[in-house]
């Protein structure tokens, strides 16, 4: 089952809304809407589209879903942030940020191993 709550909760922070704006924009209370966030309720499939209308992104992308092989990766908020600011760098600078990765990486593989 699709833990919808916390994609819910991840994408109002990743856009900086308050839980008031988004239950208006999707015709619900703002206790309804936390009650999705808490997972108390889930919103049904109208509410769903609402919500992946209202952020621009498709259902799949909203409740973190595959739909094929092919299609292996969901980009959550903090991914997509990443991205957006590393497109904002320079190529010099993108260059050095994905070297400085690549080694943060490879230490932490190191330090996990021991």
């Amino acid at each position: 089952m699709i833990d919808v709550n916390n994609k819910l909760l991840e994408w109002r922070e990743f856009y900086g809304y308050k839980q008031k704006q988004v239950a208006e924009a999707i015709g619900v209370n703002r206790t309804t809407y936390a009650n999705y966030e808490c997972g108390r309720r889930s919103p049904d499939i109208d509410g769903l589209v609402r919500l992946a209308r209202f952020y621009g992104i498709s259902l799949n992308e909203l409740v973190g879903c595959n739909t094929s092989e092919s299609d292996n990766m969901v980009l959550l908020p903090r991914d997509r942030q990443l991205l957006e600011n590393f497109h904002k760098l320079s190529d010099i600078k993108q260059r050095a940020c994905l070297a400085h990765m690549k080694l943060d990486v490879e230490l932490d593989f190191e330090f996990r191993d021991k």
